[in-house]
């Protein structure tokens, strides 16, 4: 099984900072302070108990110091942008570029195995995110479990972990 170790820095840094990236991309998709608060805390959640996996992967991606570096790193690529440019698109298209990048390092230098759990990890970090609040509620009246534009994203990212034809 891949470890960190087996991973030059970029590529360790794309399946790290994914992720967060594709946390923070759902739960812009969705509208509402609140609902992004919980939704997040939701995918971060998700992230953590993945200390538990039997991957030694996945367990180096909840690791607390990794994961105060992606949230830096995240940040810090945030802030690099102009203000007109922090958009929920533009973190959906970094998080699918972090996507392409960590599933293409996993091919290259893991197994078969490595890139499975890895795909699985995040899309279901994704739908966790997404399910964690009602969008278009009031008080927790009506809305819908999951947004359209959180729906609309979750297939992109599926479309890109698609493995690719050799």
């Amino acid at each position: 099984m891949l470890t960190r170790e087996k991973l030059g820095n970029e590529a360790w840094t794309a399946i790290r900072n994914t992720p967060h990236l594709v946390m923070l991309a759902v739960s812009g998709a969705g509208d509402g302070a609140l609902d992004s608060m919980l939704e997040r805390h939701a995918g971060l959640k998700g992230i953590v108990e993945a200390m538990h996996s039997t991957h030694p992967l996945l367990r180096q991606i909840a690791d607390a110091q990794q994961i105060l570096e992606a949230q830096e790193s995240v940040r810090s690529w945030i802030y690099t942008l102009p203000d007109e440019e922090r958009t929920p698109a533009r973190m959906q298209e970094r998080a699918l570029e972090s996507m392409d990048q960590a599933l293409d390092a996993l091919t290259a230098q893991g197994g078969a195995e490595d890139v499975s759990l890895y795909r699985e990890f995040v899309l279901s970090t994704a739908m966790r995110v997404a399910r964690a609040a009602r969008e278009g509620d009031f008080l927790g009246i009506d809305g819908v479990r999951v947004s359209a534009g959180e729906i609309e994203f979750i297939e992109k990212l599926k479309a890109h972990a698609v493995p690719k034809a050799a």
